[in-house]
Parts: structure tokens; C-alpha cells; sequence
């Protein structure tokens, strides 16, 4: 395969066309790395401390068995020292791989969810001509259009006719709601791209960023795929251009009351239904015996809907719950009201408290949990009293949603003194991102400050990295308002490591030595030593060596300030790595020195330091020192029991020796990796050869 023959050679990717060679080019560029700076190949765990990836993802970009990000590739290669054209030259080859089905492993990711549509609208009845029509022009459309006004069942028909075609569609249905007509303004399409990449399959630490990356990424998957992509309630075609599937075997279905003509993509405007269409409505939800029994008062009811099948849809499902009740009265109480007045007034006094929790909620859903806050947990039998009404419906599993015009109805029912406490409530007890947006509008910066660090992992987990930068945001502008020092640091540390999560380097250092100077000003400088480590390691990472050792020697003052001796021990590793690095041989081995002295007392971490301290000496050329703290350092993983040290450390003394001895050590550390089932044996496996 393509290669660089000699360690100090280029790496040629020009003949590379698949993801095992893409990886043995990687291990090719790791092993010149350290030739060059004389030091064993960075480790997994090591590349995933300078990176922020998780140390799985690393494992498998190297091993071949997933394609790294457009951006992370890039990263990744500056990382390890490749020239500007070897950069181009992978880029080249990245997209070649990414070009053939088979040859990228995130778009060899199966479907997380084979069908995310609702259940099929009960009673659904009508729209045949509609339906003709969409059979009409599915073949062969990238996308279909459904518009019209407000309550007219663009939603209902898009579901149904997901439900009618999703044979059609091998790879599975997807369905995002745009929010075009949500009051907080439309789902932003970087966010709706976040959501259909991870239901494809693409794992949070591989989401590219920004719309354009993601974009790309999801017509890659889509050109490959047969899968069906509800995208409901548009703003509008701007919104919806980048969520439309390539062309292919893919296609989407698109709603939304905005005009939606310059989308250029064929479909149909829906209208009010015929009398017929309606009567078929009602008589599919009640009953045709029901109906037929009463045909003057069910058209009165039909008229008094206005022929709109969401108006339809409210009462005859207030009818089904009511067997008693007579048409007549129904039409009677409709011509008084309104259909969602009437079906509103039939709802029990904690029905119709969280039917304007609705109103007063600043998100376009809610969870169970949610609606015990807004009205009190003993009162939760309201939720499913608003679903059987038609009032809500279920979109996910535990979360639970309005209609536009249902919320508009709710919001003016509510009075402000009703709003402002279920919004208090909400602020106090709440736990979500339009939440923490409605905290910090109110004035309440403590409980926004508290909603931002609660949510703050699992932003983090699920890749919402911006939304974690946003909220991080917000948490550092309340502390600001607040006055408090020690949550505007704290804020200031977490947004520094979400930038570093989306590869903002300069934000992120930007916000550390904030962080830093704030809690030194505050007298916390175990908490700015932290800091200033967290400074030295992504400096590191930019290979800035002469600045992370400022930033060491800063550490190393402020722990000494604070007591701290692990902490001292640890910033003493660090700088004698970064004095290593930076050419400053006696500095280097004093500190590394320093750092095993500070660990006399604790076994393992004595060995954790003997084996930081053998690296620090094959940085400097000293190869025989190097292997004797890395054969010491082997010994006591040993007697200790720690396998997975034992086996980093195997593999760095395998590859600092040559012939039997290597080879020796290598089966040592692959045989560990194995029984670990550690993402590291793929290239240990290579050196040795399998």
C-alpha cells in the first residue's frame, strides 16, 4: 500500500482508497511523529487529552474502522506533523473514501431508529385527491411540498402518508419538527442537521460543525440510504434547503403554512375539506351509526368547524369521550365558541391549568415531569386527559407537544399573573435549554446560572457542543449579573472546554485564563492551578511549549500557595514534558525528578511518574535512561495488577528496542489489549505484523 518507506519520508495518500489504507497511513504519520521528536508514538489515551475526542473514536480512526470528520482529519494531521500538501493530499483521499458505499465507516452506521413517526392519526379519513397526487410525484422527487394554512391537517396527512409509503423506504422514516411557527422562532437547521445525522447513525463525537460540514455529511448518508425525512411545520426555504436529502433513493416530505414556491420542489396547497371528506372525519372517529342519526346537526358541526379537520379533530374526539352527549348539543355548544372553546370548557379544572402550561411553557415540548411542575405531581392524569381530548399529542417517547394554533389559543387564555407563576415554577424546578433562555429573560440569573451547569454534561454527552457553548453563555452573563466570582470561573472553565470540544482553540484559551485570573482574584488557587494546567495541555496540543511552561510554572506556584501535593506532582509531570519539548534538558529531568519524589508514598502513581519520566528522557536522547524507568515502571504495573498501564508501557518499551526483545513485548501488550477488548490491540496487531 501507499507509504512513507523511510519514517523521515512523505506520506503519500494519492493511490489510498479505502478506510484500512487511510488508517495505515495515520500509523504511518504517528510513527514519523515520534521519530522526529524522538519519543515513542502518542498513545490513544494521549491524542485524546490533546484532541477532547473520546479515546474510542481515536482508536477507530486509526485501526481503520471509521472515517474521522473533514475537520478532525485536519486536526489530526497538524497534530502529527504533516506538510500542508500532505494535508491536501488526505483531504483528496478522505473524500474518495467517502464517495464509495462501502468505504466509510460512519456511513456504514446503521439507523439508530428504523421509524421515528407517530402512530398513523386515528380516524383518518379524506384527502384522496391529496394522497393521488402524492403518489403521483413521489417517484423520482427529492423532496414534496404540502403547504396551506393553519389547522387545514398538513401534519396529519404527512404522517399518514409516511405510514402509506415507508415500505418504500428500506432504510427507515425520520421526522423532525422545523418549529416554523414556534413563538421562540424555528429550530435553527444546524440543530435539525444534529438531529437526522444522529439518527442515521453518527455518533456524537464524529457530528461535524456548522451547517455546511453537516450538510454534506447527511447528503452523503442520504445518496446511500433509502429513508424517508418528514420535515414538518417550515419556516421556510431557507430553513429547509440544507435539511433535503441528496437525490437518490432518499426523499423527503415537507410541510409548513410559509410559502415554501422557491423551494422549486413539487407538491400541493391543502384546503379546507369537502362536506363529504368531512362527514367521513366524523364518522371515523364517533361512529358512522352516531352520525347517521343526527346528519342535520352533524352539518352544522361540520360547518362550524369551518371544514378544517384539526377543529374536527377536537370535537369529534370530545364526542368519543362523551357517548351521551347529543350532536345537537355539541353543535349548539360549537356555535356558541368555537370548537377548541367548547372542548376546552369540558376539561377538568387540572386540565385546563396545564393546557395553559402549555401556553406559559417557552419550549416546543414537554415531558411528564415537565407538567408536574407546571400544576403539581398530584394532578398528572391532566396529561392524559389532554391527549384523549386531542388537545396533545405524543411526538417522542415521554415528550409531549401543541399544535401551533392550539399553543396560540392556550398562550391567550392565560393571565399574566398565572403565567408568571408557572414560569417561576418552571425557572425554579426546570431543566432544559428554552428554559435556561426563559431564566435569564425573567431577571432569575441564579436559577438560570444552576439550569446551565445542570444541563451542562449532557449537552456534552449527547455532542450538543454549541448548545453547551450557548448555555455557558448565558451562565456567564448571569454571573456577571450576579456579582459572583466563583460562578462566572466556573462557567468560564466549562464554556472553555466546550470550545474545545468544536476545535475553537483560541476561545478556549481565551476563556481558561479568565477562568484562571478570576479564581486567583477570588483566593482559590487550587481552582486557577487547574486551570493553568488545563492552559499547559492545550498549548500543548497546539505544540506552544514555550507557553505551557509559563502556565506550568504558574500551576506549580499556585498548588505550593494551596497545599496541594498531587496537584504539585502533576504540573511537575506536565512541565517536564513541555521543558523536554521545548529542548531544556536540565529543567526537564529536575522536574520530572520532582514529580517522582512528591509520589514517594503512593505505589502507582510512583510508576505513573517512572514511566512519564522514561518519555521525558527519550525526548532528550538519553535512550538508556529511557529504558530503565520504562522496565522499572513495567515491573511495578505488574506487581500491581494494573493491566492496561502494564501494556502502554510494554508498547513503548517495545518501541524504543529492536527484534526479539520488541517482539516480546509487543505480544505482552497485545495480549493485555485483547483480553481488555481495548481499541489500542489494532496497532499493537500492526506492529507486530497481523
Amino acid at each position: 500500500m501507499p507509504g512513507c518507506g523511510r519514517l523521515s519520508g512523505v506520506v503519500d495518500p494519492s493511490g489510498v482508497s479505502t478506510l484500512d489504507e487511510l488508517g495505515g497511513l495515520l500509523r504511518d504519520l504517528r510513527r514519523r511523529q515520534a521519530s522526529r521528536v524522538r519519543s515513542s508514538p502518542l498513545t490513544f489515551g494521549e491524542l485524546a487529552v490533546r484532541t477532547g475526542w473520546p479515546h474510542a473514536a481515536i482508536g477507530a480512526y486509526f485501526a481503520g474502522r471509521a472515517l474521522p470528520p473533514a475537520d478532525r482529519l485536519d486536526a489530526l494531521l497538524r497534530l502529527l506533523g504533516a506538510s500542508p500538501a500532505e494535508c491536501g493530499a488526505f483531504a483528496s483521499a478522505r473524500s474518495r473514501i467517502e464517495s464509495v458505499p462501502s468505504g466509510s465507516g460512519v456511513a456504514a452506521t446503521p439507523l439508530t431508529t428504523d421509524h421515528q413517526l407517530p402512530d398513523a392519526p386515528a380516524g383518518f379519513a379524506g384527502r384522496a385527491g391529496a394522497i393521488a397526487r402524492l403518489d403521483a410525484l413521489l417517484p423520482g422527487a427529492r423532496a414534496l411540498v404540502i403547504g396551506g394554512p393553519a389547522g387545514v391537517g398538513k401534519t396529519a396527512l404527512a404522517i399518514h402518508y409516511g405510514h402509506r409509503v415507508a415500505d418504500r423506504f428500506p432504510d427507515g422514516v425520520l421526522l423532525v419538527s422545523l418549529r416554523g411557527c414556534d413563538p421562540d422562532g424555528p429550530l435553527p437547521a444546524a440543530e435539525a442537521l444534529r438531529m437526522l445525522l444522529e439518527a442515521l447513525g453518527v455518533a456524537p463525537a464524529d457530528m461535524p460543525l456548522g451547517v455546511a460540514a453537516r450538510t454534506g455529511m447527511y447528503r452523503a448518508l442520504t445518496a446511500r440510504r433509502g429513508v424517508l425525512v418528514v420535515l414538518d411545520d417550515a419556516a421556510g426555504p431557507a430553513q429547509v434547503r440544507p435539511l433535503l436529502p441528496a437525490a437518490g433513493d432518499s426523499a423527503a416530505l415537507v410541510t409548513g403554512r410559509a410559502d415554501l414556491s422557491r423551494l422549486e420542489e413539487p407538491g400541493l396547497v391543502l384546503g379546507a375539506l369537502d362536506r363529504t371528506e368531512a362527514r367521513a372525519v366524523l364518522a371515523g372517529r364517533i361512529g358512522a351509526e352516531r352520525t347517521a342519526a343526527e346528519p342535520e346537526a352533524v352539518d352544522r358541526i361540520i360547518t362550524e368547524c369551518g371544514r378544517l379537520p384539526m377543529a374536527l379533530a377536537v370535537v369529534s374526539a370530545r364526542a368519543a369521550l362523551h357517548p351521551s352527549l347529543s350532536l345537537a348539543a355539541a353543535a349548539d355548544a360549537l356555535a356558541e365558541g368555537g370548537a377548541f372553546d367548547w372542548s376546552y370548557g369540558l376539561l377538568s379544572p387540572p386540565a385546563r391549568r396545564l393546557f395553559h402550561g402549555f401556553g406559559a411553557h417557552p419550549g416546543p415540548d414537554l415531558s411528564a415531569a415537565d407538567a408536574a411542575v407546571l400544576i403539581g405531581p398530584s394532578d398528572v392524569d391532566a396529561l392524559a386527559e389532554l391527549v384523549r381530548a386531542q388537545l396533545v399529542s405524543q411526538v417522542r417517547p415521554g415528550r409531549y407537544a401543541m399544535h401551533a394554533l392550539l399553543r396560540e389559543h392556550a398562550a391567550a387564555r392565560i393571565g399574566d399573573k398565572e403565567r408568571g407563576t408557572m414560569q417561576d415554577r418552571l425557572v425554579e424546578r426546570g431543566h432544559d435549554l428554552a428554559v435556561l433562555g426563559m431564566a435569564m429573560r425573567r431577571g432569575r440569573y441564579r436559577d438560570a446560572w444552576r439550569i446551565a451547569d445542570a444541563i451542562d454534561g449532557e449537552l456534552d454527552a449527547a455532542g450538543r457542543w454549541e448548545d453547551r457553548i450557548a448555555a455557558q453563555e448565558i451562565a456567564i452573563r448571569a454571573a456577571e449579573r450576579l456579582g459572583d466570582a466563583a460562578l462566572l470561573a466556573r462557567a468560564q472553565r466549562a464554556q472553555s472546554a466546550a470550545y474545545l470540544r468544536t476545535g475553537q482553540h483560541e476561545a478556549a484559551l481565551r476563556r481558561l485564563r479568565e477562568a484562571a485570573d478570576c479564581f486567583q482574584a477570588q483566593g482559590d488557587p487550587a481552582a486557577a492551578a487547574r486551570c493553568r494546567q488545563d492552559l499547559a495541555a492545550l498549548l500543548e496540543s497546539m505544540a506552544r511549549f514555550p507557553e505551557a511552561i509559563v502556565h506550568d510554572e504558574l500551576a506549580l506556584a499556585l498548588f505550593r500557595r494551596a497545599g496541594d501535593r498531587p496537584g504539585s506532582a502533576a504540573a511537575h509531570a506536565a512541565a517536564a514534558w513541555h521543558y523536554a519539548q521545548a529542548g531544556r534538558a536540565a529543567e526537564a529531568v529536575a522536574h520530572g525528578e520532582e514529580a517522582l519524589g512528591l509520589h514517594g508514598d503512593d505505589p502507582h502513581a510512583y510508576a505513573v511518574a517512572l514511566a512519564h519520566l522514561g518519555r521525558v528522557h527519550a525526548a532528550l536522547g538519553d535512550r538508556e535512561r529511557s529504558l530503565e524507568c520504562f522496565r522499572d515502571a513495567l515491573d511495578r504495573f505488574a506487581e500491581l495488577g494494573d493491566r492496561l498501564d502494564e501494556a502502554e508501557t510494554a508498547t513503548r518499551l517495545g518501541d524504543a528496542l529492536e527484534g526479539a526483545p520488541a517482539i516480546g513485548l509487543w505480544r505482552r501488550a497485545l495480549a493485555i489489549y485483547e483480553r481488555l477488548d481495548h481499541p489500542a490491540a489494532a496497532t499493537v496487531a500492526a506492529r507486530l505484523g497481523f
